[in-house]
């Protein structure tokens, strides 16, 4: 790519420096449609077969190293109208040329995300396929057609990521898959239940050593250490996103009013960076461990290759009224400081058949 094109890239990573919450777009007026929708075959004889539609960006060239939140990336503006029932999506990054999916480390993320911010289905490094437990669905057209008439709407962007090759010369694109139903796919059979999602951001700014609070569990194991933000290209600092030095280091975060209504998880995920031990969710008002999303590197290097994920038909519970704690642990055994962030995504049922609103803080 030539320095002009780096330099485009480098105020474009200014702006997505909160693309996992506010989202960032190359050319708002260049809208790309979905590709048209085709019926999957391996579905169970009994029920209606999933339809299955695939969208990319456009070109993403990835020719030197790109940190997290600094690669290339395209937005890519979507009909949802059709996206009744949403059951799996998967997202890989294709060289051009090939037309093969490359490996999981130039990945960063991709995500579906409502025009006031709000990301309903999202995608990263070790999670780059969600499939949600049978009998459950995310209902997209409805959630759309929810929002407030201005803010109607539906995109999907994707960017792209290079930690470990520097000398590299790749034309690519990133392209998601998704599996759903129409609304008229099941005539007079039940509906699958709904599933809506709630997120939980690791915020740490300038944290020196962390002391729980006195509704928190003990943590005499704790091993939080210093936690200095990472420089965004341009300047600027992202809570979400803070350098490990190295050894181990522990980080936890309270959060409370999670969801509206008390409902029940089946599906849940967690990004991690490089170095990522784990990220575990607790209910600190019963002080049960609901969640521990475990990382599984590759035999050979420190890369990635899969985060375990949580899908259940029965699932656990949450309640509006309760306190949670996420925490997030890594172990970086190099001899400089590491990026990290740490964040888990939650998929629940409501307890009552309700409509949830999302307001772009998800």
């Amino acid at each position: 790519m030539i320095r002009g094109s780096r330099l485009i890239w480098l105020r474009a990573a200014l702006a997505c420096a909160m693309a996992f919450t506010l989202g960032c777009e190359r050319d708002p007026t260049a809208v790309k449609a979905a590709a048209p929708s085709t019926q999957a075959t391996d579905a169970a004889p009994s029920g209606p077969k999933p339809r299955i539609v695939q969208f990319g960006t456009e070109t993403l060239p990835i020719d030197r190293i790109y940190h997290s939140m600094q690669g290339p990336f395209d937005r890519v503006y979507l009909d949802a109208s059709e996206l009744d029932w949403v059951t799996a999506a998967r997202t890989d990054v294709v060289e051009q040329a090939s037309q093969k999916r490359m490996g999981d480390e130039f990945f960063c993320h991709s995500q579906l995300q409502l025009p006031n911010g709000t990301r309903l289905l999202t995608m990263a490094t070790g999670a780059d396929d969600l499939r949600f437990p049978k009998g459950f669905a995310m209902p997209v057209s409805a959630i759309v057609e929810g929002q407030p008439e201005p803010l109607r709407g539906l995109t999907f962007l994707g960017m792209v990521l290079n930690n470990h090759e520097a000398e590299i010369n790749k034309q690519t694109k990133v392209v998601t898959t998704l599996e759903y139903f129409k609304d008229s796919d099941f005539g007079n059979k039940p509906r699958p239940k709904k599933l809506y999602m709630t997120s939980l951001l690791m915020e740490v700014e300038n944290l020196e050593e962390y002391k729980p609070g006195k509704d928190e569990p003990p943590i005499s194991d704790d091993v939080t250490t210093h936690c200095a933000l990472v420089e965004q290209p341009l300047g600027g600092k992202l809570k979400l996103h803070w350098m490990v030095p190295p050894g181990l280091q522990k980080t936890r975060k309270l959060d409370r009013n999670l969801i509206p209504i008390d409902g029940t998880v089946h599906f849940a995920w967690a990004h991690l960076h490089n170095y990522g031990v784990y990220m575990r969710l607790t209910d600190v008002t019963t002080g049960k461990v609901l969640f521990q999303a475990d990382v599984e590197n590759e035999p050979d290097r420190d890369q990635i290759a899969n985060i375990s994920q949580y899908s259940s038909e029965k699932g656990f519970r949450l309640y509006k009224d309760h306190v949670y704690e996420i925490e997030a642990l890594y172990n970086n055994t190099t001899d400089h400081d590491v990026d990290a962030m740490a964040m888990m995504v939650l998929y629940y049922n409501p307890d009552r058949d309700v409509s949830i609103k999302y307001t772009g803080k998800q």
